[in-house]
This record gives C-alpha cells, structure tokens and sequence, in this order.
C-alpha cells in the first residue's frame, strides 16, 4: 500500500518512515511542512498518515506559520479521497514510555488500515471453517476440496504443519483441486467467500474483528509453527458459531485444545475418521475432547459439509452478513 507522509520536522519525519516500512507499506511521498505550508502534493498515495503539531505558541511569527499548517491540514482533510491517519507525537519525549506507547499504536493503526481500505472493495464470508492437518495432510485436504461443490460461500483457512518453502506447491495444489482458488496469507486481505487462504510457519498470522488479516513477524505460539491451537483460538473468538474446525491426519496434538473453543461458541467440530488417516494422533486427540460432531473420509466429510451449508442457509439467512 502506498502511503504519504505529512510533518513538521525531520525527526517525526525518520520516525513515521520506519512505521510505515515496519507495517509493510511503501513511503510514497513524505512533505514536511517547515515555514509555509507547500502545494498539495499530485503522487497518488492509498492513505496520508499526518503527524503535525496542533498547539500554537504564543510567539506571533509562529502563530502564523501553524495557522498556515493547520489550514493546509484542513485542505487535505477536506479533499482527500483516502484514509487519513491524524497524530501530534510532539506532546511526548522522545524515548519516553508514552512516546513507545504512541509508536506502538500508530503501527497497529497502520497495519490495520490495508485491511480497512480492501474491506471497501471485497465482500467477507459470512463463515469461516479451517481446515487443520499435519502428516498426510496435503493428499487428504486435496482430496476433501476436490468433492466439494462450488459457491458454499464459505471461507476457508488451512493450517498445515509444513516448511514454509512448500507454501507455493501447497497453493497450486489446492488451486487445482476444485472450485476453491487458494492463496497465501498476506497483509490486510480480505478473507472471502469461497477461497481458501494458506497460513505458512514462515509469519503469523492474526484475523481481525472485520474478517481481514494481520500478519506480523511475531512468533508462533505454543510448539507448532503454524500453531492450529492459536488459529482457531482466534477464529472462534471472532466468528463464534459461523466458525467450524476439520481436524486431518497428522502427528501430535494440536487443535484439541482450541477444538473445545469452537464447540463452546457453537461452531463445528469434524475430524478425518483415524482409520483413513496416515497418521492419527491429531484427530484422535481431536475426539478425546468430546467435541466432535462428525468424522469421516475426506470425501465423507466434504458431503457432509455441503449438507450442512444448505441447511444452515435455510434455516439463518438472515445472520449471514453480520458479525
């Protein structure tokens, strides 16, 4: 995403430009406003980010010189066809704590904003179901999308235990199973319906409270990386009972903790059958939980999938745009 950065000094200037490349953006164009405000700048940006001092000193000279900052400001507000990010970091010392506490949050507001802004041209999934393996589970993932129909209007995020360098040949796999495109996770995208978005060891990945990604260089909680246990966590707290869980083949435990999760919001539990499975640790310990509400092959588990989705279409259409 393209930003512009708007200040009053080059300190605030050093500052914003690493927030902005630590959030992933790209510094389109920086305007520092020193003893006039400059003409609008003409390069095209996706957001402006401004950082300019509202107080006005009592000295006359200055008075005026921010009374032409404040109006240029006004301009931009005004007439901006994006998102602006409005700050005055000049209240804080630099190092202090609250200076580290705005640094933190601009950053936040930054990553935030990608999503915000894709939020306005893509349409969400109203559901959301991951699709969690480990050992065996490319074959058996690849084979459950193959049976599925087309347009369950369902998200789907696959959490699979595998070197992030095999995320490519996972993607065309998948692509190429059925109806459902895959792609990797990436910066403020839109988790829609009807596509399957690949979560890799490499960078974690968080799903916001408006259905788009965050994804940050924060480790991976917990012994697996990517860690099913905290994506589901974070799906069930999210889209609560819109959200289901199929637990594929694999080696270990994780999922059944955040299994429980998803059950108590009302959400679907599933698990591959064990005896179909090349290695069974992960649904059975999935089932250990008593959480499960149906296991079977992938192909079973893909019928039943779009029994239910035609039922749950039924019986709550009305639910299925809100969160």
């Amino acid at each position: 995403m393209r930003v512009g950065i708007l200040v009053d000094s080059a300190v605030k200037q050093h500052y914003l430009t690493g927030l902005v490349t630590q959030a992933g953006h790209q510094v389109a164009c920086i305007t520092i406003l020193l003893n006039a405000a400059p003409a609008t700048p003409d390069t095209p940006v996706d957001a402006w980010i401004v950082d300019v001092t509202a107080d006005h000193s009592a000295n006359t000279e200055q008075n005026e010189t921010h009374l032409a900052h404040d109006q240029f400001v006004e301009h931009l507000l005004e007439n901006a066809t994006v998102p602006v990010i409005l700050s005055d970091s000049s209240e804080y010392s630099e190092g202090s704590d609250e200076h580290k506490a705005w640094l933190r949050r601009t950053t936040e507001r930054l990553q935030r904003l990608s999503g915000d802004i894709n939020l306005q041209q893509t349409e969400r999934a109203p559901r959301l179901w991951v699709l969690a393996a480990s050992t065996g589970g490319p074959a058996a993932v690849k084979e459950f999308i193959s049976h599925l129909p087309a347009e369950l209007g369902i998200a789907f995020v696959y959490v699979q235990h595998i070197d992030a360098h095999y995320s490519t040949t996972l993607i065309r796999m998948m692509s190429g199973a059925g109806h459902y495109p895959a792609a990797l996770a990436c910066q403020g995208a839109v988790l829609q319906p009807d596509g399957i978005t690949l979560i890799s060891a490499e960078r974690r990945v968080d799903i916001l409270e408006n259905g788009t990604l965050l994804v940050s260089e924060k480790p991976w909680g917990g012994c697996y990386a990517p860690s099913i246990d905290q994506v589901v966590a974070n799906v069930a707290r999210i889209y609560r009972e819109r959200s289901g869980l199929i637990v594929f083949t694999g080696m270990g435990d994780d999922g059944a903790a955040s299994a429980r999760l998803i059950k108590q919001q009302g959400g679907q539990v599933w698990v591959q059958t064990p005896a179909s499975c090349t290695s069974s640790s992960m649904p059975e310990a999935a089932l250990a939980t008593n959480c499960v509400g149906f296991s079977g092959t992938p192909q079973e588990l893909a019928q039943q999938l779009a029994r239910f989705s035609r039922q749950y279409r039924r019986y709550q259409p009305t639910t299925l745009s809100s969160f």
